[in-house]
């Protein structure tokens, strides 16, 4: 038991470098894909591959900062503290302004919470990090029960939207919308009507991120009218 209690603290301190550096690189991969699994379930920007690497970038950069320090008389926490600010500019890109709303701000704090849990894993504490990614994964999971708790179940209206077909590139513009908000097939309907098409959809007016499907499908280019149930209530 006290052998283990040893190997959930600074793995530097009880291996050699070369053993700490391959643990810590392989508890970095862990905790990023056990995190981008989470992100890429949601159909998030910042999936599997990219929150992964972003892990893995923030443990490798903290390791070379300790092993260079290991050699000379330099700041062990140098460029790992670089790592802040580099992630920073990559999280402020994941924030966009579209339309007035502002989208993208939990992706860009979990780039952020993941690129620090890389540097603790790098700095030797990967019990830590998996700890933490733990946390981190009940919080964004958790969101959803704490929401229908707040909000109660999804209650659903029904939306009617008639456009130009342009060729099909409307058609196709909403099927990606649809599936980027997570609507099932089940929920929505293709008709003909004279020189446009009508899609119905089924949706969930109860939440916010349910409901903002209709704010996706209100800014088509050949949209000629949205009829929605319950808007404004």
């Amino acid at each position: 038991m006290s052998h283990l209690l040893v190997y959930l603290g600074d793995l530097h301190q009880v291996m050699g470098p070369a053993h700490a550096s391959v643990a810590s690189v392989l508890a970095a991969i862990v905790c990023g894909t056990i995190i981008g699994l989470e992100r890429e379930a949601k159909h998030k920007p910042a999936g599997l591959r990219t929150v992964s690497l972003i892990c893995l970038g923030s443990t490798i950069f903290t390791l070379v900062s300790i092993l260079i320090a290991a050699d000379a008389p330099a700041d062990r926490g140098r460029i790992a503290a670089q790592v802040a600010t580099g992630v920073g500019f990559l999280g402020a890109g994941a924030i966009i302004r579209e339309h007035g709303a502002i989208l993208g701000l939990t992706t860009a704090a979990t780039i952020w919470v993941v690129a620090a849990i890389g540097v603790l894993i790098g700095a030797g504490y990967a019990a830590g990090g998996l700890a933490i990614t733990i946390i981190v994964v009940t919080m964004l999971i958790g969101e959803r029960f704490l929401d229908r708790l707040v909000h109660g179940p999804c209650r659903y209206a029904h939306c009617r939207i008639t456009y130009r077909p342009e060729n099909g590139k409307t058609r196709l513009h909403i099927l990606h919308l649809l599936d980027e908000s997570q609507i099932p097939p089940t929920a929505w309907t293709f008709s003909q009507q004279n020189d446009h098409e009508i899609v119905e959809v089924a949706y969930c007016h109860a939440h916010r991120n349910h409901r903002d499907v209709l704010h996706k499908l209100a800014n088509l280019s050949g949209l000629v009218r949205i009829d929605a149930d319950n808007v404004g209530h």
